[in-house]
């Protein structure tokens, strides 16, 4: 069961996270896409505090999916001050890169246990 969980949480993380980000990087970079995205944020957030009562996993999800969308946010609102073909594509490889970080704090806190 928990090689099971490490693996989806391995495939959400380097698959699922950068899908979803590069999903939301494709938005028009406009105020109202912001605020789709920052709603989003505090849906997921809000999600995960009322998860917590029960298992640890849902809550967890919400909260990998509102880092996502939070880094998918950000990029976006970058990407409209940045005018430089050369800078926007580092934005967008830096913001799907940094979906992955939650893997890296998952892994170290197997390894600690």
């Amino acid at each position: 069961m928990t090689e099971m969980l490490t693996i989806g949480a391995f495939v959400a993380s380097f698959i699922f996270g950068p899908l979803i980000c590069a999903l939301a990087l494709r938005l028009p970079a406009r105020p109202q896409s912001l605020l789709l995205l920052g709603a989003g944020v505090v849906a997921a957030v809000t999600a995960a505090l009322r998860l917590q009562q029960g298992s640890a996993i849902p809550s967890l999800i919400a909260l990998w999916l509102a880092w996502v969308l939070a880094v998918s946010m950000v990029a976006l609102a970058l990407s409209r001050r940045l005018s430089a073909p050369r800078a926007r594509r580092w934005l967008i490889v830096i913001a799907l890169l940094t979906t992955t970080l939650p893997w890296f704090g998952l892994a170290t806190a197997r390894l600690m246990v």
